[in-house]
């Protein structure tokens, strides 16, 4: 998360596979650990504003976004601890506000 805060560029390294980096921050949403979840979240947070100007960022949102919605709204529907709602609700926010037309489809 810090790294993306400090360096968003750094998705645009050739040897980066960022699907892989989007798929494991989706399997970190559905730990039993609050404090991974949360990490998680913000990682998301951090990275949904990025789908306009980093293409592959773009790309992989795209093609695997919907698993996105459908983990933060798994979380929301009971498998995460309450105290996680807040955190969930800003990945909803950005998605809403980077990603609406996507967002719609899904």
């Amino acid at each position: 998360l810090q790294a993306l805060k400090r360096k968003p560029d750094l998705f645009l390294c050739s040897n980066l596979d960022v699907k892989a980096v989007f798929q494991c921050g989706v399997l970190s949403l559905k730990f039993p650990e609050a404090p991974t979840v949360k990490a998680s979240c913000g990682f998301f947070t951090e990275l949904l504003p990025r789908c306009g100007e980093i293409t592959p960022v773009g790309q992989v949102v795209h093609e695997n976004g919907k698993a996105l919605l459908q983990a933060v709204l798994e979380g929301i529907g009971g498998q995460a601890s309450r105290s996680l709602m807040d955190h969930f609700a800003e990945i909803l926010f950005a998605l809403n506000k980077h990603c609406f037309s996507l967002l719609s489809i899904w």
